[in-house]
């Protein structure tokens, strides 16, 4: 298969019109639901997430398919092998240490809650897809993502509005609260944000999205968490990919949109929230995230987290759960005694998916969830490194690309209940897939190089 491999990631600015035609036919359809998914995610989220019935959803489709996928693409073995594969071999057998003696216990519960490790899935399955399937990043990245970022730019930012605005009007699945499409600003912002990375990577050549961006991103400033995923991840692809012409767009853009809001005094509140859309609520997100806030909602909700997140760490590094955790089951708001109000679905993990490994799983299996983030973002740079140095066309922008999109996800993940569910969990861990897949022909290719 090595020998292959270079074919396998053609990522040109050319086409590759006869690679996917000689995909075998049951990857290609699973590819394409795989698509279709993430895309709905992206679109619907919550509100596409409850299609099926309980406990079975789409999201349990999708596992079932890709685990059968995994095995057709006889790519396995060679992931394992890989320093990133028995890095992620060891987190999910830890996980799942800490999850198998549960399930008794709580049951179902245990397996949901699990859900938070077991979407690791998808990053085996894309990254086997990418080694099997010859062209398959041109595919994903330069064809498909690019169409997705300019219909989301427009539909992306009406549905969330809908899902803000005319929640009451919106048809629900039956008996629930969820409503078509029930969208969060975390997963709304994050995509924002892998657009603003591709239009900054040099995968795409339409710097006329930039000011269109700006504008999306600023409907997600009440989220304070999303918001901050956005600017860090645009930061990151600006120190990556600087580019002057762009760079001004940016700035000029941003500075339009601030003035003209100030100019009109343009302000409207959202229905059912404290927050609203207004430069004074920018300055209050931005105020809250790096010092204090006069805003009492944005204080006291910052205050309930950090108290939570102290519990957390005090009772995993200095107490009677640093090996283990408290397991994947048991409703953690109930047992740290976080839990808030009278709610539908009873908050069950701490606004911060980071710390919630922490919680479930020990120090132990936190320092295995950093250790196989940090390793991916180092392949990923030594990737964008190499990459830029041997001029291998699009390559860099690639690599540039999925770490600012992990990043956005990963700061996103330290404020909210974020990778526990699919909407968000499955869009990163096939990104994570994405990237992994990516870095391991682009050495065998660069070795190949080196002995010529």
């Amino acid at each position: 298969m090595s020998t292959t491999w270079p074919l396998a990631l053609n990522l040109t600015a050319g086409p590759v019109p006869a690679a996917k035609r000689r995909w075998p036919r049951a990857l290609r359809i699973y590819v394409g639901i795989h698509s279709i998914w993430l895309v709905l995610y992206a679109f619907l989220e919550k509100g596409f997430a409850y299609a099926g019935w309980a406990p079975f959803y789409v999201s349990e489709l999708l596992v079932l398919l890709g685990v059968v996928a995994l095995i057709g693409t006889r790519s396995l073995p060679t992931l394992i092998r890989t320093p990133l594969g028995i890095c992620v071999s060891c987190f999910l057998a830890w996980q799942a240490a800490c999850t198998v003696p549960y399930v008794e216990e709580y049951g179902i519960d245990a397996l949901r809650d699990g859900a938070l490790w077991g979407y690791s899935l998808f990053a085996w399955v894309t990254a086997a897809l990418v080694l099997r399937l010859r062209g398959f990043l041109h595919t994903a990245v330069t064809e498909h993502y690019q169409r997705f970022a300019q219909v989301y730019l427009v539909l992306g930012a009406a549905a969330w509005l809908a899902s803000l605005f005319f929640r009451d009007a919106l048809p629900r699945w039956p008996d629930t609260g969820v409503s078509i499409p029930l969208i969060k600003g975390g997963e709304y912002c994050v995509h924002i944000a892998g657009v603003m990375a591709f239009a900054f990577s040099g995968l795409s050549r339409k710097g006329g999205w930039i000011a269109l961006i700006i504008a999306d991103a600023m409907l997600g400033m009440g989220v304070r968490g999303g918001f901050l995923a956005f600017v860090v991840a645009t930061a990151f692809i600006m120190l990556l990919r600087p580019r002057v012409q762009r760079v001004l767009l940016l700035a000029a853009s941003g500075l339009i949109v601030v003035v003209t809001m100030a100019t009109f005094d343009i302000h409207f509140s959202i229905p059912g929230m404290s927050r609203e859309f207004s430069l004074d609520q920018l300055s209050d997100s931005v105020n809250s995230i790096v010092g204090v806030s006069d805003r009492q909602d944005l204080e006291g909700t910052k205050s309930w987290r950090l108290a939570w997140w102290s519990t957390i760490t005090e009772y995993t590094l200095n107490g009677p759960y640093f090996w283990q955790g408290k397991g994947y089951g048991v409703n953690l708001a109930d047992s740290d005694g976080f839990q808030v109000g009278t709610r539908e679905e009873p908050l069950r993990s701490p606004h911060n998916s980071h710390l919630t490994f922490l919680a479930r799983s020990g120090v132990p299996g936190f320092v295995l969830w950093v250790t196989v983030q940090l390793l991916w973002l180092g392949m990923m740079l030594r990737g964008y490194l190499q990459a830029s140095r041997h001029r291998l066309e699009l390559w860099p922008g690639f690599f540039a690309w999925v770490s600012a999109y992990w990043l956005a996800f990963a700061v996103s993940a330290s404020f909210d209940v974020f990778l526990e569910g699919p909407m968000a969990g499955i869009p990163f861990w096939s990104l994570f897939g994405m990237g992994w897949g990516g870095y391991i022909p682009l050495q065998h290719r660069l070795q190949g190089a080196y002995a010529r």
